[in-house]
């Protein structure tokens, strides 16, 4: 049996079993409660926008698998009787006594901020036993992004805040074996730095242990996943034969978090996008907005819309070198492609956005936009170019859960029909849009085309 580690990292939440070397450690989940988001700024559709933005974290961090979320019913109930608001950013002493209450270490409270045209999701994430905020996380977009997307990217950079750790349990050859699997949130693909155990660090008046040196060994690329194990490939070690059996893992992270600010983590995470020159910007918010501001002068056609252009290019070649499987890089490179109209290269970078992250709704629907402006121009092969087009907004109504933004697919897909002068077929998706949600803007629209 191996020696069990004497300091756990502060974010570390997973606790393991004893280790054995049968590979039958078990995997235990974080526990987490998510209280209703507090709404501020411009008013809302709905007054439940908080609850629904609740909801939408909640399901995507559970899909991630890695987390043990506390029932709403449940946590409602316990709120109630311990007199404590379910809505808003709870304080830390009381994020305390509400987590000894439920069991849970960490508790995430937030708010939903809407001011003109720029939405904006914070997130504060509460370790109960020390009473402290322990990460801060925020995403915010100035384009017509739907607020479900931005809480799934909320998700996502709340799951790089609990990074995966595990053992190698067996090792034949260039792969290897690791205690984690499917229950554990490991996806194929994924990327574990392995460590070996250094000196262990104590305090020259206590002895107290305050940590213990984590030296690095290598890299796996998981390539297939049982439910309880899975197995790598050794993609990168410090020297022959440096990656060993009972030596640690820990999952990195791969992707460019979207929107907000990022903070990477030690000094094994995979290096950042080499620093742009003066002008040009330091994140893919930044990146964004020169973008946008791009796409305005375009469209007022002032010839300087390559400033802002040829920036946003510049930084995200640089950030791509070390970033190729992030779904956000590769969907802003589509973005950027889509101002100079240069469709089939917005296509192929939207393919790589999806390829990485399976329900990259703004990916797909980038794609159907392309398309059905592609397809516009009768180039060669545009009955086929309709085809993609159709698909693509088809997955995006696919991955979508509002009713409102799946009606808009398809009547975007009837107008893609429609350009191509087929009417029977642009009707058919009409139709399907009223259906899907008769009082919105799309069946409003499709309404308007049947006439």
């Amino acid at each position: 049996m191996m020696k069990k580690l004497l300091i756990v990292p502060a974010l570390i939440l997973f606790a393991f079993a004893a280790f054995t070397g049968s590979a039958s450690a078990q995997y235990k989940k974080a526990k987490i409660a998510v209280l209703d988001f507090q709404l501020q700024g411009d008013s809302y559709e709905t007054q439940d926008m908080g609850k629904i933005v609740s909801e939408w974290l909640i399901t995507a961090l559970v899909k991630d698998g890695r987390f043990d979320v506390v029932e709403r019913r449940l946590l409602e109930k316990i709120l109630v009787e311990q007199k404590l608001a379910l809505t808003g950013l709870i304080d830390a002493t009381s994020a305390a006594k509400l987590g000894r209450v439920l069991g849970v270490k960490i508790i995430i409270s937030g708010s939903v901020m809407k001011f003109q045209n720029v939405m904006e999701v914070n997130a504060r994430i509460i370790d109960v036993e020390s009473a402290s905020i322990i990460a801060a996380e925020n995403v915010k977009s100035t384009t017509a992004a739907r607020l479900e997307d931005l809480v799934v990217q909320m998700a996502e950079k709340i799951i790089q805040d609990f990074p995966l750790e595990g053992y190698i349990v067996n090792r034949k050859g260039n792969t290897v074996s690791v205690d984690l699997g499917k229950r554990a949130g490991v996806k194929r693909d994924m990327h574990f730095v392995v460590f070996k155990e250094g000196n262990v660090i104590k305090h020259p008046k206590t002895g107290e242990v305050l940590d213990v040196e984590m030296i690095k060994t290598g890299l796996i690329e998981i390539i297939s996943i049982g439910n309880n194990i899975a197995k790598g490939s050794i993609i990168e070690e410090s020297e022959k034969n440096a990656v060993k059996y009972g030596q640690r893992i820990k999952s990195v992270v791969e992707t460019e978090r979207p929107i907000g600010k990022y903070t990477p983590p030690q000094d094994y995470s995979i290096p950042a996008a080499p620093r742009p020159v003066v002008g040009q910007p330091d994140s893919l918010e930044e990146a964004d907005a020169l973008i946008e501001e791009s796409i305005r002068l375009k469209k007022m056609k002032d010839p300087n819309w390559k400033v802002p252009f040829r920036a946003a290019a510049s930084y995200l070649k640089g950030v791509i070198r070390t970033k190729k499987r992030s779904p956000q890089v590769n969907y802003y490179f589509a973005r950027l492609y889509m101002v100079e109209k240069k469709y089939r290269t917005v296509s192929k970078y939207a393919d790589l956005a999806v390829r990485y992250d399976k329900g990259y709704f703004d990916a797909y629907k980038l794609k159907g936009d392309a398309c059905s402006e592609w397809a516009k121009t009768r180039t060669r092969g545009w009955k086929r170019i309709v085809k993609w087009g159709v698909k693509a907004y088809k997955e995006a109504a696919k991955v979508s859960s509002d009713d409102a933004t799946k009606a808009m697919m398809y009547f975007e897909i009837g107008n893609i029909y429609s350009d191509a002068d087929n009417r029977r077929y642009a009707m058919k998706n009409w139709k399907e849009a009223i259906a899907i949600a008769p009082e919105s803007e799309a069946a409003r629209r499709a309404r308007d085309k049947m006439d």
